[in-house]
Protein backbone atom coordinates (compact mmCIF):
# COMPACT_ATOMS: atom_id res chain seq x y z
CA UNK A 1 0.00 0.00 0.00
CA UNK A 2 1.14 3.12 -1.20
CA UNK A 3 1.86 5.73 1.80
CA UNK A 4 1.11 9.18 0.41
CA UNK A 5 -0.96 10.46 3.03
CA UNK A 6 0.09 13.01 5.83
CA UNK A 7 -1.31 13.76 9.19
CA UNK A 8 -0.82 16.63 11.25
CA UNK A 9 -1.08 17.53 14.65
CA UNK A 10 -1.88 21.40 15.43
CA UNK A 11 -2.12 22.01 19.15
CA UNK A 12 -3.97 25.34 19.31
CA UNK A 13 -4.39 27.43 22.56
CA UNK A 14 -8.74 25.44 22.53
CA UNK A 15 -8.05 22.78 20.81
CA UNK A 16 -6.02 20.04 19.05
CA UNK A 17 -6.99 20.24 15.19
CA UNK A 18 -5.78 16.65 13.90
CA UNK A 19 -5.97 16.24 9.69
CA UNK A 20 -5.13 14.37 6.90
CA UNK A 21 -3.91 15.77 4.19
CA UNK A 22 -3.76 14.80 0.40
CA UNK A 23 -0.09 15.60 -0.73
CA UNK A 24 -2.57 18.22 -3.16
CA UNK A 25 -3.32 20.10 -0.03
CA UNK A 26 -6.65 18.75 -0.21
CA UNK A 27 -8.25 17.78 3.30
CA UNK A 28 -9.71 14.16 3.58
CA UNK A 29 -10.15 14.58 7.43
CA UNK A 30 -10.29 16.69 10.35
CA UNK A 31 -11.03 15.89 14.01
CA UNK A 32 -11.33 18.73 16.70
CA UNK A 33 -10.87 17.78 20.15
CA UNK A 34 -11.28 20.44 22.98
CA UNK A 35 -9.51 21.33 26.43
CA UNK A 36 -9.16 23.96 29.02
CA UNK A 37 -6.86 26.62 29.93
CA UNK A 38 -6.58 27.85 33.70
CA UNK A 39 -6.57 31.24 34.84
CA UNK A 40 -5.93 30.44 38.50
CA UNK A 41 -4.35 34.00 39.22
CA UNK A 42 -4.65 37.78 37.34
CA UNK A 43 -2.24 37.65 34.55
CA UNK A 44 -1.83 33.77 35.08
CA UNK A 45 -2.45 31.24 31.84
CA UNK A 46 -1.67 27.86 32.36
CA UNK A 47 -2.87 24.87 30.36
CA UNK A 48 -2.27 21.08 31.08
CA UNK A 49 -0.03 19.13 29.13
CA UNK A 50 -1.94 15.82 30.11
CA UNK A 51 -5.15 17.06 28.52
CA UNK A 52 -3.42 18.07 25.47
CA UNK A 53 -1.53 14.92 24.63
CA UNK A 54 -5.14 13.40 25.19
CA UNK A 55 -6.32 15.86 22.89
CA UNK A 56 -4.14 14.64 19.99
CA UNK A 57 -4.53 11.18 20.88
CA UNK A 58 -8.51 11.33 20.54
CA UNK A 59 -7.81 13.22 17.79
CA UNK A 60 -5.54 10.57 16.10
CA UNK A 61 -7.59 7.79 16.95
CA UNK A 62 -10.69 9.70 15.53
CA UNK A 63 -8.91 10.13 11.84
CA UNK A 64 -7.64 6.70 11.47
CA UNK A 65 -11.23 5.33 12.07
CA UNK A 66 -11.66 6.89 8.61
CA UNK A 67 -8.58 6.07 7.01
CA UNK A 68 -5.78 3.25 6.92
CA UNK A 69 -2.66 4.39 8.58
CA UNK A 70 -1.13 2.21 6.04
CA UNK A 71 -1.52 4.98 4.32
CA UNK A 72 -0.29 7.70 6.18
CA UNK A 73 3.71 8.84 5.20
CA UNK A 74 4.62 10.54 8.36
CA UNK A 75 3.13 12.72 11.12
CA UNK A 76 3.29 16.71 10.98
CA UNK A 77 3.17 18.69 14.54
CA UNK A 78 2.58 22.21 15.40
CA UNK A 79 1.69 24.24 18.55
CA UNK A 80 1.40 27.28 20.63
CA UNK A 81 4.93 28.82 21.16
CA UNK A 82 6.77 30.98 24.20
CA UNK A 83 5.23 28.30 26.54
CA UNK A 84 6.78 26.48 29.45
CA UNK A 85 6.61 22.73 30.02
CA UNK A 86 9.07 20.99 32.89
CA UNK A 87 9.52 17.09 32.19
CA UNK A 88 11.25 15.04 34.30
CA UNK A 89 13.97 12.18 32.85
CA UNK A 90 10.71 10.06 31.68
CA UNK A 91 8.98 12.80 30.23
CA UNK A 92 6.17 13.65 32.57
CA UNK A 93 5.44 16.82 33.13
CA UNK A 94 6.08 18.16 36.60
CA UNK A 95 3.83 21.20 35.90
CA UNK A 96 1.21 23.16 34.04
CA UNK A 97 2.29 24.42 30.69
CA UNK A 98 2.53 28.73 31.20
CA UNK A 99 1.35 29.30 28.23
CA UNK A 100 2.11 32.43 25.19
CA UNK A 101 -0.54 35.18 27.07
CA UNK A 102 0.93 34.37 30.65
CA UNK A 103 2.53 37.18 32.32
CA UNK A 104 3.05 36.51 35.41
CA UNK A 105 7.15 36.25 35.20
CA UNK A 106 7.52 40.24 35.64
CA UNK A 107 9.99 40.51 38.29
CA UNK A 108 12.41 38.14 36.29
CA UNK A 109 12.40 40.30 33.11
CA UNK A 110 14.14 42.79 36.14
CA UNK A 111 16.60 39.60 36.88
CA UNK A 112 17.24 39.07 33.32
CA UNK A 113 17.86 43.28 32.83
CA UNK A 114 20.80 42.95 35.47
CA UNK A 115 22.99 40.78 33.46
CA UNK A 116 22.15 42.13 29.84
CA UNK A 117 20.46 45.26 29.15
CA UNK A 118 17.40 45.08 26.78
CA UNK A 119 18.99 46.58 23.34
CA UNK A 120 21.86 43.75 23.85
CA UNK A 121 18.83 41.25 24.60
CA UNK A 122 17.05 42.45 21.47
CA UNK A 123 20.22 42.50 19.10
CA UNK A 124 21.03 38.76 20.93
CA UNK A 125 17.49 37.35 20.54
CA UNK A 126 16.03 39.22 17.89
CA UNK A 127 13.07 39.53 20.60
CA UNK A 128 12.35 42.29 23.08
CA UNK A 129 13.11 41.24 26.34
CA UNK A 130 9.08 40.53 27.42
CA UNK A 131 6.55 38.43 29.72
CA UNK A 132 5.40 36.31 27.38
CA UNK A 133 8.59 34.28 26.37
CA UNK A 134 10.20 30.95 27.41
CA UNK A 135 13.38 32.17 29.22
CA UNK A 136 11.30 34.48 32.23
CA UNK A 137 9.08 31.20 33.16
CA UNK A 138 11.94 29.24 34.12
CA UNK A 139 13.48 31.67 36.49
CA UNK A 140 9.70 32.37 37.89
CA UNK A 141 9.47 28.47 38.52
CA UNK A 142 13.39 28.51 39.93
CA UNK A 143 12.07 30.94 42.33
CA UNK A 144 8.51 29.46 43.08
CA UNK A 145 9.13 25.40 42.60
CA UNK A 146 13.03 25.28 43.15
CA UNK A 147 11.95 21.66 43.58
CA UNK A 148 10.80 21.19 40.32
CA UNK A 149 13.56 23.05 38.64
CA UNK A 150 15.62 20.69 40.03
CA UNK A 151 13.59 17.56 39.10
CA UNK A 152 13.78 19.20 35.17
CA UNK A 153 15.70 17.58 32.46
CA UNK A 154 14.40 19.81 29.84
CA UNK A 155 11.95 22.79 29.39
CA UNK A 156 9.93 22.23 26.10
CA UNK A 157 6.86 23.58 24.54
CA UNK A 158 3.77 22.35 23.14
CA UNK A 159 4.64 20.35 20.12
CA UNK A 160 8.19 19.69 21.62
CA UNK A 161 6.07 17.69 24.48
CA UNK A 162 4.04 16.03 21.79
CA UNK A 163 6.73 15.15 19.69
CA UNK A 164 8.52 13.70 22.99
CA UNK A 165 5.10 11.37 23.72
CA UNK A 166 4.67 9.99 19.97
CA UNK A 167 8.67 9.03 19.65
CA UNK A 168 10.12 8.88 23.23
CA UNK A 169 12.82 11.30 21.87
CA UNK A 170 11.65 13.78 24.86
CA UNK A 171 14.44 16.96 24.36
CA UNK A 172 13.95 17.69 21.01
CA UNK A 173 12.87 21.50 19.26
CA UNK A 174 13.04 22.93 16.28
CA UNK A 175 14.37 26.36 15.26
CA UNK A 176 11.34 28.48 15.30
CA UNK A 177 9.93 26.68 18.83
CA UNK A 178 13.83 27.67 20.24
CA UNK A 179 13.93 31.16 19.00
CA UNK A 180 11.27 32.51 21.49
CA UNK A 181 11.56 30.55 24.00
CA UNK A 182 14.24 34.19 24.12
CA UNK A 183 17.07 31.75 25.17
CA UNK A 184 18.48 31.56 21.39
CA UNK A 185 21.44 33.81 19.80
CA UNK A 186 19.52 34.42 16.01
CA UNK A 187 22.46 35.38 14.18
CA UNK A 188 24.48 31.85 15.66
CA UNK A 189 21.47 29.93 15.52
CA UNK A 190 22.25 28.05 18.33
CA UNK A 191 21.51 28.28 22.21
CA UNK A 192 22.38 31.38 24.07
CA UNK A 193 24.58 29.73 26.28
CA UNK A 194 26.64 32.84 27.96
CA UNK A 195 23.45 34.60 28.87
CA UNK A 196 22.22 31.37 30.44
CA UNK A 197 25.03 30.84 31.98
CA UNK A 198 24.85 34.11 33.42
CA UNK A 199 21.27 33.55 35.07
CA UNK A 200 22.56 30.16 36.25
CA UNK A 201 20.31 28.03 33.83
CA UNK A 202 22.01 24.86 33.09
CA UNK A 203 22.18 24.90 29.01
CA UNK A 204 21.67 21.47 28.66
CA UNK A 205 18.11 21.64 29.90
CA UNK A 206 17.36 23.71 26.74
CA UNK A 207 16.24 21.52 24.35
CA UNK A 208 18.43 20.06 21.09
CA UNK A 209 17.59 22.06 17.95
CA UNK A 210 16.88 20.87 14.75
CA UNK A 211 15.23 21.37 11.78
CA UNK A 212 11.42 21.04 11.48
CA UNK A 213 11.80 18.48 8.57
CA UNK A 214 13.95 16.36 10.64
CA UNK A 215 12.68 12.30 10.51
CA UNK A 216 14.91 10.84 12.61
CA UNK A 217 11.96 10.34 15.19
CA UNK A 218 9.56 7.60 14.57
CA UNK A 219 6.32 6.50 16.19
CA UNK A 220 7.28 4.39 19.25
CA UNK A 221 5.35 1.05 20.44
CA UNK A 222 3.75 2.78 23.36
CA UNK A 223 1.80 5.61 21.05
CA UNK A 224 1.51 3.12 18.08
CA UNK A 225 -1.34 1.17 20.56
CA UNK A 226 -3.07 4.45 21.78
CA UNK A 227 -3.26 5.83 18.43
CA UNK A 228 -3.90 3.26 16.23
CA UNK A 229 -0.44 4.82 13.74
CA UNK A 230 1.67 2.04 12.87
CA UNK A 231 4.90 1.92 14.62
CA UNK A 232 7.54 2.78 12.63
CA UNK A 233 6.08 6.01 11.18
CA UNK A 234 8.30 9.18 10.66
CA UNK A 235 7.60 11.59 12.96
CA UNK A 236 8.81 15.80 11.36
CA UNK A 237 10.59 17.58 14.71
CA UNK A 238 7.82 20.38 13.32
CA UNK A 239 7.29 23.93 13.87
CA UNK A 240 5.60 26.30 15.91
CA UNK A 241 2.51 27.83 15.04
CA UNK A 242 3.76 30.93 13.50
CA UNK A 243 6.05 29.99 11.52
CA UNK A 244 3.75 26.75 10.14
CA UNK A 245 0.67 29.55 9.57
CA UNK A 246 3.58 31.17 7.33
CA UNK A 247 4.47 27.89 4.92
CA UNK A 248 0.54 27.41 4.93
CA UNK A 249 0.08 30.93 3.95
CA UNK A 250 2.45 29.68 1.02
CA UNK A 251 5.25 31.81 2.00
CA UNK A 252 8.21 30.32 0.60
CA UNK A 253 11.07 32.89 -0.35
CA UNK A 254 12.48 35.85 1.03
CA UNK A 255 10.14 38.94 0.52
CA UNK A 256 6.55 36.87 0.78
CA UNK A 257 4.27 38.43 3.26
CA UNK A 258 1.21 37.37 4.72
CA UNK A 259 -1.41 38.62 7.01
CA UNK A 260 -3.21 36.36 9.82
CA UNK A 261 -6.90 37.62 11.45
CA UNK A 262 -7.42 35.31 14.80
CA UNK A 263 -8.19 36.21 18.04
CA UNK A 264 -5.05 37.83 17.59
CA UNK A 265 -3.30 39.65 14.43
CA UNK A 266 -0.01 39.49 12.82
CA UNK A 267 1.77 40.61 9.71
CA UNK A 268 4.51 38.40 8.92
CA UNK A 269 7.45 37.89 6.39
CA UNK A 270 10.27 36.18 5.03
CA UNK A 271 13.56 37.56 5.13
CA UNK A 272 17.59 35.99 4.94
CA UNK A 273 18.13 37.46 8.18
CA UNK A 274 16.63 38.88 11.59
CA UNK A 275 15.60 42.62 10.97
CA UNK A 276 16.00 44.79 14.27
CA UNK A 277 14.47 48.00 14.22
CA UNK A 278 15.53 50.71 16.59
CA UNK A 279 12.19 51.08 19.04
CA UNK A 280 12.25 46.88 19.12
CA UNK A 281 9.03 47.04 17.77
CA UNK A 282 9.24 44.05 15.90
CA UNK A 283 10.16 40.62 16.79
CA UNK A 284 12.06 37.65 14.70
CA UNK A 285 12.64 33.84 14.82
CA UNK A 286 14.09 30.86 12.85
CA UNK A 287 12.45 29.32 10.26
CA UNK A 288 11.97 25.52 10.82
CA UNK A 289 14.27 25.30 8.05
CA UNK A 290 16.76 26.87 10.12
CA UNK A 291 17.90 29.26 7.50
CA UNK A 292 15.57 31.74 6.73
CA UNK A 293 14.21 34.37 9.31
CA UNK A 294 10.61 35.47 9.60
CA UNK A 295 9.98 38.92 11.31
CA UNK A 296 6.27 40.08 12.75
CA UNK A 297 4.40 42.37 13.77
CA UNK A 298 1.65 41.39 16.34
CA UNK A 299 -1.60 42.98 17.14
CA UNK A 300 -2.71 41.81 20.43
CA UNK A 301 -6.45 42.09 19.53
CA UNK A 302 -8.08 41.18 16.15
CA UNK A 303 -11.01 39.09 15.85
CA UNK A 304 -10.89 39.77 19.65
CA UNK A 305 -11.81 43.05 19.31
CA UNK A 306 -14.48 43.09 16.77
CA UNK A 307 -15.71 39.95 18.67
CA UNK A 308 -15.98 42.64 21.73
CA UNK A 309 -17.74 45.57 19.85
CA UNK A 310 -20.25 42.83 18.33
CA UNK A 311 -21.35 41.24 22.04
CA UNK A 312 -21.43 44.67 23.65
CA UNK A 313 -22.23 47.44 21.23
CA UNK A 314 -23.23 46.14 17.62
CA UNK A 315 -25.53 43.28 18.15
CA UNK A 316 -27.09 44.26 21.53
CA UNK A 317 -25.65 41.90 23.38
CA UNK A 318 -25.85 38.73 21.30
CA UNK A 319 -22.89 36.00 21.62
CA UNK A 320 -20.69 36.76 18.44
CA UNK A 321 -21.43 33.91 15.90
CA UNK A 322 -21.60 33.84 12.09
CA UNK A 323 -25.10 35.02 12.23
CA UNK A 324 -24.29 38.14 14.80
CA UNK A 325 -20.55 38.46 12.49
CA UNK A 326 -22.64 38.91 8.94
CA UNK A 327 -24.86 41.01 10.47
CA UNK A 328 -22.15 43.32 11.86
CA UNK A 329 -20.53 43.33 8.75
CA UNK A 330 -23.65 44.10 6.55
CA UNK A 331 -24.09 47.28 8.97
CA UNK A 332 -20.00 48.32 8.27
CA UNK A 333 -21.02 47.94 4.93
CA UNK A 334 -24.09 50.28 4.58
CA UNK A 335 -21.09 53.18 5.41
CA UNK A 336 -18.83 54.52 3.19
CA UNK A 337 -15.04 54.07 4.13
CA UNK A 338 -13.50 56.14 6.83
CA UNK A 339 -16.88 55.74 8.79
CA UNK A 340 -17.48 59.24 8.25
CA UNK A 341 -14.76 60.54 10.95
CA UNK A 342 -15.35 57.74 13.33
CA UNK A 343 -12.19 55.84 14.66
CA UNK A 344 -11.13 53.07 16.81
CA UNK A 345 -8.52 51.81 18.58
CA UNK A 346 -8.33 47.95 18.75
CA UNK A 347 -6.28 48.08 21.83
CA UNK A 348 -8.27 46.20 24.29
CA UNK A 349 -5.72 44.34 26.18
CA UNK A 350 -2.61 46.41 26.23
CA UNK A 351 -0.33 46.14 22.76
CA UNK A 352 2.06 44.45 21.38
CA UNK A 353 3.53 46.14 17.79
CA UNK A 354 4.19 49.14 17.62
CA UNK A 355 3.58 50.42 21.48
CA UNK A 356 4.08 47.58 23.47
CA UNK A 357 2.51 49.11 26.13
CA UNK A 358 0.31 46.75 28.64
CA UNK A 359 -1.45 50.02 29.76
CA UNK A 360 -2.97 50.71 26.57
CA UNK A 361 -6.71 50.86 26.28
CA UNK A 362 -9.81 50.76 23.51
CA UNK A 363 -10.94 53.81 22.61
CA UNK A 364 -13.46 55.01 20.24
CA UNK A 365 -13.56 58.85 19.10
CA UNK A 366 -15.07 61.10 16.53
CA UNK A 367 -18.84 60.00 16.74
CA UNK A 368 -21.48 62.74 17.14
CA UNK A 369 -25.06 62.63 17.50
CA UNK A 370 -25.54 62.12 13.39
CA UNK A 371 -23.26 58.43 13.91
CA UNK A 372 -25.15 55.43 14.89
CA UNK A 373 -24.32 51.29 15.31
CA UNK A 374 -23.41 51.38 11.55
CA UNK A 375 -20.79 53.80 11.51
CA UNK A 376 -19.31 52.28 14.47
CA UNK A 377 -19.30 48.24 12.91
CA UNK A 378 -16.91 50.08 9.79
CA UNK A 379 -14.93 52.16 12.24
CA UNK A 380 -13.90 48.74 13.80
CA UNK A 381 -13.43 46.79 11.09
CA UNK A 382 -10.90 49.81 9.74
CA UNK A 383 -9.43 50.36 13.33
CA UNK A 384 -8.32 46.53 13.24
CA UNK A 385 -7.11 47.19 9.40
CA UNK A 386 -5.06 50.12 10.86
CA UNK A 387 -3.48 48.50 13.50
CA UNK A 388 -2.29 45.40 11.06
CA UNK A 389 -1.29 48.41 8.57
CA UNK A 390 1.09 50.13 11.28
CA UNK A 391 3.37 46.49 11.98
CA UNK A 392 3.64 47.21 8.41
CA UNK A 393 5.07 50.81 8.72
CA UNK A 394 7.38 49.12 10.77
CA UNK A 395 8.82 46.84 8.73
CA UNK A 396 8.43 49.61 5.91
CA UNK A 397 11.20 51.70 8.37
CA UNK A 398 13.48 49.10 8.54
CA UNK A 399 14.15 48.08 5.12
CA UNK A 400 11.53 45.19 4.59
CA UNK A 401 8.08 46.80 2.79
CA UNK A 402 5.38 44.41 2.69
CA UNK A 403 4.67 44.34 -1.00
CA UNK A 404 2.28 41.13 -0.83
CA UNK A 405 -0.60 39.55 1.22
CA UNK A 406 -2.13 36.63 1.58
CA UNK A 407 -4.73 36.48 4.16
CA UNK A 408 -5.20 33.34 6.91
CA UNK A 409 -6.73 32.88 10.08
CA UNK A 410 -10.51 33.35 10.91
CA UNK A 411 -10.97 37.00 10.09
CA UNK A 412 -10.16 36.45 6.43
CA UNK A 413 -13.37 34.79 5.90
CA UNK A 414 -14.92 38.20 6.57
CA UNK A 415 -16.61 39.74 3.17
CA UNK A 416 -15.40 42.94 4.32
CA UNK A 417 -11.55 43.34 5.80
CA UNK A 418 -10.01 42.01 2.77
CA UNK A 419 -11.38 44.65 0.42
CA UNK A 420 -10.37 47.24 3.93
CA UNK A 421 -6.80 46.01 4.35
CA UNK A 422 -6.04 46.30 0.39
CA UNK A 423 -7.05 50.07 -0.13
CA UNK A 424 -5.01 50.49 3.94
CA UNK A 425 -2.18 48.66 2.76
CA UNK A 426 -2.37 49.65 -1.02
CA UNK A 427 -1.61 46.17 -2.28
CA UNK A 428 -4.07 43.60 -3.87
CA UNK A 429 -4.88 41.13 -1.11
CA UNK A 430 -5.63 37.21 -1.39
CA UNK A 431 -7.77 35.00 1.02
CA UNK A 432 -6.15 31.62 0.95
CA UNK A 433 -8.46 29.04 -0.14
CA UNK A 434 -8.59 27.28 3.30
CA UNK A 435 -8.16 30.79 5.81
CA UNK A 436 -8.96 28.68 8.81
CA UNK A 437 -6.57 25.17 8.02
CA UNK A 438 -3.37 27.19 7.12
CA UNK A 439 -1.00 26.16 9.96
CA UNK A 440 -2.08 22.38 10.17
CA UNK A 441 -1.07 22.83 5.80
CA UNK A 442 2.12 24.34 6.85
CA UNK A 443 2.93 21.42 9.24
CA UNK A 444 1.97 19.42 6.45
CA UNK A 445 4.38 20.80 3.99
CA UNK A 446 6.78 20.24 6.66
CA UNK A 447 6.44 16.79 7.01
CA UNK A 448 5.95 16.38 3.35
CA UNK A 449 9.56 18.00 2.50
CA UNK A 450 11.05 15.66 5.20
CA UNK A 451 9.70 12.28 4.16
CA UNK A 452 10.12 13.62 0.49
CA UNK A 453 6.59 14.00 -1.01
CA UNK A 454 8.02 17.79 -1.36
CA UNK A 455 11.50 18.54 -3.09
CA UNK A 456 11.50 21.82 -1.00
CA UNK A 457 9.08 24.59 0.63
CA UNK A 458 8.70 26.12 -2.56
CA UNK A 459 7.20 22.77 -4.26
CA UNK A 460 5.27 22.45 -0.98
CA UNK A 461 3.88 25.57 -1.07
CA UNK A 462 2.12 25.28 -4.73
CA UNK A 463 -0.05 23.31 -3.10
CA UNK A 464 -1.65 26.60 -1.45
CA UNK A 465 -4.11 28.11 -3.55
CA UNK A 466 -6.12 31.84 -3.35
CA UNK A 467 -10.32 31.24 -3.36
CA UNK A 468 -10.43 35.07 -4.18
CA UNK A 469 -8.53 38.13 -4.95
CA UNK A 470 -8.77 42.04 -3.82
CA UNK A 471 -7.85 45.07 -5.69
CA UNK A 472 -7.11 48.00 -4.03
CA UNK A 473 -9.47 50.79 -4.63
CA UNK A 474 -7.79 54.25 -5.51
CA UNK A 475 -10.50 56.10 -3.92
CA UNK A 476 -10.58 54.33 -0.47
CA UNK A 477 -6.77 54.24 -0.26
CA UNK A 478 -7.22 57.84 -0.45
CA UNK A 479 -9.28 58.35 2.18
CA UNK A 480 -7.30 55.95 4.58
CA UNK A 481 -4.17 57.47 4.23
CA UNK A 482 -5.94 61.07 5.45
CA UNK A 483 -7.48 59.08 8.59
CA UNK A 484 -4.91 56.65 8.91
CA UNK A 485 -2.56 59.95 10.08
CA UNK A 486 -4.94 60.57 12.46
CA UNK A 487 -5.08 57.27 14.04
CA UNK A 488 -1.19 57.12 14.30
CA UNK A 489 -1.69 60.09 16.78
CA UNK A 490 -4.30 58.38 18.53
CA UNK A 491 -2.02 56.50 21.05
CA UNK A 492 0.45 58.84 21.61
CA UNK A 493 -1.53 61.49 22.53
CA UNK A 494 -3.89 59.05 24.87
CA UNK A 495 -0.84 57.10 26.25
CA UNK A 496 -0.65 59.82 29.80
CA UNK A 497 -4.72 58.92 30.03
CA UNK A 498 -3.86 55.26 29.86
CA UNK A 499 -1.14 55.24 32.08
CA UNK A 500 -3.54 57.09 34.82
CA UNK A 501 -5.75 54.65 34.99
CA UNK A 502 -3.93 52.08 35.13
CA UNK A 503 -2.13 53.58 38.32
CA UNK A 504 -6.24 54.53 39.51
CA UNK A 505 -6.96 50.28 38.87
CA UNK A 506 -3.83 49.30 40.68
CA UNK A 507 -4.38 51.59 43.40
CA UNK A 508 -8.13 49.70 43.47
CA UNK A 509 -7.17 46.88 43.53
CA UNK A 510 -4.31 46.78 46.20
CA UNK A 511 -6.93 48.57 48.97
CA UNK A 512 -9.58 46.13 48.04
CA UNK A 513 -12.23 48.21 46.88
Amino acid sequence: MERELLLTCDAGTTACKCTVFAPDGQILSVARSEYPTAFPKPNWAEQSPDAVLEGMLTGIRTLLEQINPGRIACVGLSGTMNGCIPVGADGRALYPNIIHSDSRAIREIGEIAQVISPDEFYRLTGNRLDVHYTLPKILWLRRHYPEIVQKARFFLNTKDFLYGWLTGQFGVTDYSDASLTIALDIEKKRGATELLGELGIDALRMPEIRAGTDMTGQVRERASLLTGLLAGTPVAVGGGDGACAARGAGMYAPGNAYTCIGSSAWVGQLTERPVFDAGARVFNYIDMDGISNHVCGTVQCGCEASDWAIGNILTAGDEPKRETISRAENMARTVAPGAEGVLFLPTLMGERTPYWDPNTRGALLGFTLYHNRNHLARAVYEGVAYALFSCAEVMRACGVPVSSMMLIGGGANSGLWPDVLASVFEIETRVHAMPGEATSLGAAITAGVGVGLYRDFEHGTRTVQARSTHPVSREWARRYRALYSVYAQIYNRLKPLFDRLAEDEADANEDGT
